[in-house]
């Protein structure tokens, strides 16, 4: 008789991250996550088709988590400078690798993704700028096109480690 995880594709979420953060992206397979769950790699694959699938699940699951941070930040009424610097090290530590793996997975292979990178990062994201800026004494025009603007610096920030919040910032302020 097959035994019965409660929760299992949640539990394989949850590993798989485990496995990113522990060991890094490269480890991260149907295998090692069969393996690391005790169960067949045929179970793992009645949840998620491939490696790609799961991390556009996890890239949900975590971008949904880190909204409500950032949601908390924008209520901070925090300085500008200071909320953009948040917002970025919320979505360094939570989303980081799973989106320079989604974007790597779907720029090279030319797949067409199930996870939409614009309505479901950048807009949003956009939107929390907004309030920010707005917040700190910007018009509703000067903060929807500095949004625009912002977010896109905030996801090659996120992306590109090399690249630091106050370089943002400093550019911020020259608009």
């Amino acid at each position: 008789m097959p035994k019965i995880i409660e929760n299992l594709q949640s539990k394989i979420l949850d590993e798989a991250m485990k496995i990113i953060v522990e060991k890094g992206m490269e480890q991260l397979s149907i295998r090692s996550l069969a393996t690391a769950l005790n169960i067949a790699h045929s179970t793992v694959y009645n949840y998620y088709d491939s490696k790609a699938q799961i991390i556009e699940a996890l890239l949900k699951r975590n971008w949904g988590d880190a909204l409500t941070r950032i949601d908390e930040i924008c209520q901070e009424g925090s300085e500008t400078g200071e909320a953009l610097t948040a917002i970025i090290e919320e979505l360094r530590k939570s989303v980081r690798p799973l989106l320079q793996q989604h974007i790597s997975t779907v720029t090279s292979r030319k797949v067409r993704p199930r996870f939409d990178v614009n309505a479901t990062v950048i807009v949003p994201l956009e939107k929390r700028v907004k309030i920010i800026l707005a917040g700190n004494g910007k018009t509703e025009t000067e903060a929807e096109a500095m949004a625009r603007v912002l977010t896109k610096l905030i996801i090659t920030c996120v992306y590109y480690t090399d690249i630091e919040p106050i370089e943002i910032i400093e550019t911020m302020k020259k608009l």
